[in-house]
Protein backbone atom coordinates (compact mmCIF):
# COMPACT_ATOMS: atom_id res chain seq x y z
CA UNK A 1 0.00 0.00 0.00
CA UNK A 2 2.81 2.39 0.89
CA UNK A 3 4.68 1.68 -2.36
CA UNK A 4 1.64 2.31 -4.55
CA UNK A 5 0.53 5.33 -2.49
CA UNK A 6 -2.98 3.97 -2.78
CA UNK A 7 -5.80 5.72 -0.97
CA UNK A 8 -5.99 2.56 1.13
CA UNK A 9 -2.62 3.60 2.57
CA UNK A 10 -3.91 6.98 3.77
CA UNK A 11 -7.15 5.51 5.09
CA UNK A 12 -5.27 2.90 7.15
CA UNK A 13 -2.83 5.32 8.82
CA UNK A 14 -4.77 5.61 12.06
CA UNK A 15 -5.97 2.03 12.44
CA UNK A 16 -4.63 -0.25 15.15
CA UNK A 17 -1.75 -2.51 14.13
CA UNK A 18 -4.09 -5.53 14.21
CA UNK A 19 -6.64 -3.95 11.87
CA UNK A 20 -3.97 -2.42 9.65
CA UNK A 21 -2.43 -5.83 9.06
CA UNK A 22 -5.83 -7.27 8.17
CA UNK A 23 -6.49 -4.48 5.70
CA UNK A 24 -3.00 -4.80 4.25
CA UNK A 25 -3.52 -8.46 3.39
CA UNK A 26 -7.04 -7.91 2.02
CA UNK A 27 -5.76 -5.01 -0.09
CA UNK A 28 -2.99 -7.25 -1.45
CA UNK A 29 -5.62 -9.75 -2.58
CA UNK A 30 -7.68 -7.01 -4.25
CA UNK A 31 -4.63 -5.47 -5.92
CA UNK A 32 -3.34 -8.77 -7.27
CA UNK A 33 -6.80 -9.74 -8.52
CA UNK A 34 -7.05 -6.44 -10.37
CA UNK A 35 -3.51 -6.77 -11.76
CA UNK A 36 -4.45 -10.01 -13.53
CA UNK A 37 -6.96 -8.11 -15.64
CA UNK A 38 -4.85 -4.97 -16.07
CA UNK A 39 -1.88 -6.81 -17.57
CA UNK A 40 -1.33 -5.41 -21.07
CA UNK A 41 0.89 -8.31 -22.14
CA UNK A 42 -1.85 -10.95 -21.86
CA UNK A 43 -4.69 -11.84 -24.22
CA UNK A 44 -8.27 -11.95 -22.85
CA UNK A 45 -8.07 -15.75 -22.98
CA UNK A 46 -4.88 -15.76 -20.93
CA UNK A 47 -6.38 -13.33 -18.42
CA UNK A 48 -9.43 -15.57 -18.02
CA UNK A 49 -7.22 -18.60 -17.51
CA UNK A 50 -5.12 -16.80 -14.89
CA UNK A 51 -8.23 -15.52 -13.13
CA UNK A 52 -9.66 -19.06 -13.00
CA UNK A 53 -6.40 -20.30 -11.49
CA UNK A 54 -6.56 -17.45 -8.97
CA UNK A 55 -10.11 -18.42 -8.01
CA UNK A 56 -9.03 -22.05 -7.68
CA UNK A 57 -6.20 -21.03 -5.33
CA UNK A 58 -8.69 -19.08 -3.22
CA UNK A 59 -11.10 -22.03 -3.16
CA UNK A 60 -8.40 -24.50 -2.18
CA UNK A 61 -7.19 -22.31 0.64
CA UNK A 62 -10.65 -21.63 2.04
CA UNK A 63 -12.13 -25.10 1.79
CA UNK A 64 -9.20 -27.56 1.57
CA UNK A 65 -5.72 -28.06 2.92
CA UNK A 66 -3.36 -25.78 1.00
CA UNK A 67 0.36 -25.00 0.97
CA UNK A 68 -0.28 -21.67 -0.75
CA UNK A 69 1.58 -19.16 1.42
CA UNK A 70 -0.27 -16.00 0.39
CA UNK A 71 -3.77 -17.50 0.43
CA UNK A 72 -3.12 -19.16 3.78
CA UNK A 73 -2.14 -15.72 5.10
CA UNK A 74 -5.36 -14.33 3.64
CA UNK A 75 -7.37 -17.17 5.20
CA UNK A 76 -5.80 -16.35 8.57
CA UNK A 77 -7.11 -12.76 8.33
CA UNK A 78 -10.49 -13.92 7.03
CA UNK A 79 -10.84 -16.18 10.06
CA UNK A 80 -9.52 -13.57 12.49
CA UNK A 81 -12.07 -10.96 11.41
CA UNK A 82 -14.82 -13.43 10.43
CA UNK A 83 -15.01 -11.98 6.91
CA UNK A 84 -17.64 -13.73 4.72
CA UNK A 85 -16.20 -15.50 1.70
CA UNK A 86 -18.70 -14.12 -0.82
CA UNK A 87 -17.10 -10.64 -1.30
CA UNK A 88 -13.84 -12.24 -2.42
CA UNK A 89 -15.63 -14.18 -5.14
CA UNK A 90 -17.72 -11.10 -6.00
CA UNK A 91 -14.50 -9.19 -6.67
CA UNK A 92 -13.27 -11.92 -8.99
CA UNK A 93 -16.63 -11.81 -10.79
CA UNK A 94 -16.14 -8.07 -11.30
CA UNK A 95 -12.75 -8.71 -12.86
CA UNK A 96 -14.31 -11.37 -15.09
CA UNK A 97 -16.78 -8.74 -16.27
CA UNK A 98 -13.85 -6.47 -17.13
CA UNK A 99 -12.47 -9.18 -19.41
CA UNK A 100 -15.80 -9.94 -21.06
CA UNK A 101 -17.32 -6.44 -21.37
CA UNK A 102 -16.05 -3.05 -22.50
CA UNK A 103 -19.46 -1.35 -22.76
CA UNK A 104 -22.44 -1.01 -20.37
CA UNK A 105 -25.84 -0.38 -21.89
CA UNK A 106 -27.61 0.77 -18.74
CA UNK A 107 -26.86 1.89 -15.20
CA UNK A 108 -28.36 -1.37 -13.93
CA UNK A 109 -25.58 -3.22 -15.78
CA UNK A 110 -22.97 -0.81 -14.48
CA UNK A 111 -24.35 -1.11 -10.93
CA UNK A 112 -23.59 -4.82 -10.87
CA UNK A 113 -20.05 -4.20 -12.07
CA UNK A 114 -19.48 -1.44 -9.49
CA UNK A 115 -20.85 -3.65 -6.74
CA UNK A 116 -18.50 -6.50 -7.65
CA UNK A 117 -15.47 -4.30 -8.28
CA UNK A 118 -15.81 -1.88 -5.35
CA UNK A 119 -18.67 -2.59 -2.92
CA UNK A 120 -17.23 -6.08 -2.43
CA UNK A 121 -14.07 -4.47 -1.03
CA UNK A 122 -16.22 -2.46 1.34
CA UNK A 123 -17.93 -5.64 2.51
CA UNK A 124 -14.53 -7.14 3.33
CA UNK A 125 -13.29 -3.99 5.02
CA UNK A 126 -16.20 -3.35 7.41
CA UNK A 127 -15.57 -6.73 9.03
CA UNK A 128 -12.02 -5.57 9.79
CA UNK A 129 -13.20 -2.17 11.04
CA UNK A 130 -16.00 -3.62 13.19
CA UNK A 131 -19.57 -2.37 13.61
CA UNK A 132 -22.74 -2.74 15.68
CA UNK A 133 -25.53 -2.22 13.14
CA UNK A 134 -26.24 -4.45 10.14
CA UNK A 135 -27.18 -1.30 8.21
CA UNK A 136 -23.45 -0.63 7.87
CA UNK A 137 -23.53 -3.11 4.99
CA UNK A 138 -25.65 -0.67 3.02
CA UNK A 139 -23.13 2.05 3.86
CA UNK A 140 -20.37 -0.16 2.43
CA UNK A 141 -22.42 -0.98 -0.67
CA UNK A 142 -23.36 2.58 -1.54
CA UNK A 143 -19.97 4.05 -0.65
CA UNK A 144 -18.35 1.47 -2.94
CA UNK A 145 -20.71 2.60 -5.71
CA UNK A 146 -19.82 6.25 -5.11
CA UNK A 147 -16.07 5.58 -5.12
CA UNK A 148 -16.21 3.50 -8.29
CA UNK A 149 -18.37 6.04 -10.10
CA UNK A 150 -15.84 8.73 -9.12
CA UNK A 151 -13.05 6.59 -10.57
CA UNK A 152 -15.04 6.13 -13.77
CA UNK A 153 -15.50 9.89 -14.24
CA UNK A 154 -11.83 10.58 -13.51
CA UNK A 155 -10.60 7.86 -15.91
CA UNK A 156 -12.88 8.51 -18.89
CA UNK A 157 -9.95 9.40 -21.16
CA UNK A 158 -7.66 6.56 -20.02
CA UNK A 159 -10.43 3.98 -20.34
CA UNK A 160 -11.38 5.23 -23.81
CA UNK A 161 -7.75 4.84 -24.88
CA UNK A 162 -8.16 1.15 -24.00
CA UNK A 163 -11.49 0.99 -25.87
CA UNK A 164 -13.43 0.88 -22.60
CA UNK A 165 -16.55 2.92 -21.92
CA UNK A 166 -18.05 2.66 -18.45
CA UNK A 167 -20.49 5.55 -18.86
CA UNK A 168 -23.87 3.93 -19.59
CA UNK A 169 -24.58 4.04 -23.31
CA UNK A 170 -28.24 4.95 -22.72
CA UNK A 171 -27.07 8.05 -20.81
CA UNK A 172 -24.76 8.98 -23.66
CA UNK A 173 -27.59 8.74 -26.17
CA UNK A 174 -29.84 10.79 -23.91
CA UNK A 175 -27.21 13.55 -23.89
CA UNK A 176 -26.55 13.25 -27.64
CA UNK A 177 -22.93 12.23 -27.10
CA UNK A 178 -21.62 9.34 -29.20
CA UNK A 179 -19.05 6.61 -28.67
CA UNK A 180 -17.05 8.16 -31.50
CA UNK A 181 -17.03 11.48 -29.63
CA UNK A 182 -15.78 9.85 -26.45
CA UNK A 183 -13.09 7.79 -28.15
CA UNK A 184 -11.85 11.00 -29.77
CA UNK A 185 -11.91 13.10 -26.58
CA UNK A 186 -14.54 15.50 -27.85
CA UNK A 187 -15.23 18.08 -25.15
CA UNK A 188 -18.45 19.94 -25.86
CA UNK A 189 -21.77 20.91 -24.28
CA UNK A 190 -23.15 17.39 -24.74
CA UNK A 191 -20.19 15.94 -22.83
CA UNK A 192 -20.61 18.49 -20.03
CA UNK A 193 -24.29 17.59 -19.80
CA UNK A 194 -23.44 13.88 -19.68
CA UNK A 195 -20.77 14.31 -17.01
CA UNK A 196 -22.99 16.57 -14.93
CA UNK A 197 -25.65 13.87 -14.96
CA UNK A 198 -23.15 11.22 -13.85
CA UNK A 199 -21.67 13.60 -11.26
CA UNK A 200 -25.06 14.07 -9.61
CA UNK A 201 -25.58 10.31 -9.52
CA UNK A 202 -22.22 9.73 -7.82
CA UNK A 203 -22.84 12.60 -5.38
CA UNK A 204 -26.21 11.10 -4.47
CA UNK A 205 -24.55 7.78 -3.62
CA UNK A 206 -22.20 9.50 -1.17
CA UNK A 207 -25.26 10.98 0.55
CA UNK A 208 -27.12 7.68 0.38
CA UNK A 209 -24.17 5.89 1.98
CA UNK A 210 -23.99 8.43 4.80
CA UNK A 211 -27.70 7.93 5.57
CA UNK A 212 -26.91 4.35 6.64
CA UNK A 213 -23.97 5.25 8.90
CA UNK A 214 -25.34 5.29 12.44
CA UNK A 215 -23.68 7.33 15.19
CA UNK A 216 -22.63 4.26 17.20
CA UNK A 217 -20.76 2.90 14.15
CA UNK A 218 -18.88 6.10 13.30
CA UNK A 219 -16.10 5.32 15.78
CA UNK A 220 -15.31 2.15 13.80
CA UNK A 221 -15.39 3.75 10.37
CA UNK A 222 -12.52 6.25 10.46
CA UNK A 223 -10.68 4.50 7.59
CA UNK A 224 -13.84 4.42 5.47
CA UNK A 225 -14.54 8.08 6.24
CA UNK A 226 -11.01 9.05 5.19
CA UNK A 227 -11.46 7.18 1.91
CA UNK A 228 -14.86 8.79 1.42
CA UNK A 229 -13.48 12.27 2.08
CA UNK A 230 -10.58 11.88 -0.38
CA UNK A 231 -12.77 10.54 -3.19
CA UNK A 232 -15.55 13.06 -2.61
CA UNK A 233 -12.95 15.82 -2.92
CA UNK A 234 -11.82 14.23 -6.17
CA UNK A 235 -15.39 14.20 -7.47
CA UNK A 236 -15.84 17.87 -6.66
CA UNK A 237 -12.51 18.65 -8.33
CA UNK A 238 -13.77 17.01 -11.52
CA UNK A 239 -16.71 19.41 -11.38
CA UNK A 240 -14.39 22.37 -10.71
CA UNK A 241 -12.63 21.87 -14.08
CA UNK A 242 -16.04 21.82 -15.77
CA UNK A 243 -15.72 18.06 -16.29
CA UNK A 244 -12.86 18.49 -18.75
CA UNK A 245 -11.04 15.28 -17.82
CA UNK A 246 -9.56 15.16 -21.33
CA UNK A 247 -7.25 18.12 -20.74
CA UNK A 248 -6.87 18.01 -16.97
CA UNK A 249 -5.13 15.40 -14.83
CA UNK A 250 -7.57 15.55 -11.95
CA UNK A 251 -6.08 14.24 -8.73
CA UNK A 252 -5.65 14.98 -5.04
CA UNK A 253 -2.08 15.66 -3.90
CA UNK A 254 -0.36 13.42 -1.36
CA UNK A 255 -0.16 16.31 1.09
CA UNK A 256 -3.88 16.99 0.69
CA UNK A 257 -4.67 13.31 1.24
CA UNK A 258 -2.58 13.17 4.38
CA UNK A 259 -4.09 16.43 5.66
CA UNK A 260 -7.61 15.08 5.03
CA UNK A 261 -6.78 11.86 6.86
CA UNK A 262 -5.27 13.73 9.81
CA UNK A 263 -8.20 16.16 10.13
CA UNK A 264 -10.71 13.33 10.16
CA UNK A 265 -8.59 11.54 12.78
CA UNK A 266 -8.63 14.67 14.96
CA UNK A 267 -12.37 15.15 14.46
CA UNK A 268 -13.15 11.55 15.34
CA UNK A 269 -10.91 11.69 18.41
CA UNK A 270 -12.88 14.70 19.61
CA UNK A 271 -16.37 13.36 18.83
CA UNK A 272 -15.98 9.60 19.19
CA UNK A 273 -13.68 7.10 20.80
CA UNK A 274 -11.92 5.55 17.81
CA UNK A 275 -12.10 1.74 17.87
Amino acid sequence: MKKSKTNFFYSSLFLSKFKREGLRVVYAFCRMTDDIVDSESLTPEEKSENLNKWKERLNNSLYNNSNDEFFNLLKKQINAFKIPHKPFFDLIEGMEMDIEKNRYESFDELYKYCYCAASSVGMMSIEIFGYKNEEIKKYAEYLGLALQLTNILRDVKKDAANNRIYLPLEDMRRCDYSEHDLLNSVYNESFIKLMEYEYKRADEYYAKADSFLKREDKSYMIAARIMENIYHKLLRKIKSVKYNVFDNNVRISKMNKFFSAYMIFIKYNLLYKIR
